[in-house]
């Protein structure tokens, strides 16, 4: 587990850097299928994926200008959307396609030059607390109450 662990991170850091460095080469990794002889895009798991981490933190203070950017990938990666998509032209499909590679790069632009701040929680700490008559913990030799308690 902890490769694995180890593996999901390297790849996380690596996506990262990459949008990062050379925003221009990044490309979603989209499924693809055949169905009658002909190959077709499968978006939802890349667009699923991204939704279930977009609920996974506050996107409250995203601006109303990059709304549509998130609705793109909204529209392929939400249950909802379901019959929208049904309805769709092809051509109006693979638009709505094109538009979440787009989209993608305009939302990490702004969640780099906007990082979200959250406060840092202390560890809770379960550590064996020292008894009045226990021997201080300060390695002096007295009782705890005698010595550091006061």
């Amino acid at each position: 587990m902890t490769r694995f662990m180890d593996l999901v991170f390297q790849h996380m850091a690596d996506t990262a850097a990459r949008l990062e460095d050379y925003p221009e080469q990044f490309e979603p990794l989209f499924g693809l299928r055949e169905v009658d002889g002909h190959e077709l895009t499968i978006v939802e798991e890349w667009c699923f994926g991204y939704m279930r981490g977009v609920s996974l933190s506050d996107w409250s203070d995203l601006p109303d200008t990059l709304k549509p950017a998130l609705e793109a990938i909204a529209l392929h990666g939400t249950e909802e959307n379901f019959a929208l998509l049904d309805k769709m032209s092809p051509e109006a499909f693979d638009k709505s396609v094109d538009a979440i590679r787009i989209a993608a790069l305009e939302l990490h632009a702004w969640w780099m030059a906007h990082p979200h701040t959250t406060p840092l929680q202390m560890p809770i700490k379960a550590e064996v607390k020292v008894g009045r008559n226990d021997p201080c913990p300060c390695g002096s030799g007295k009782k705890f109450k005698q010595c550091c308690l006061h």
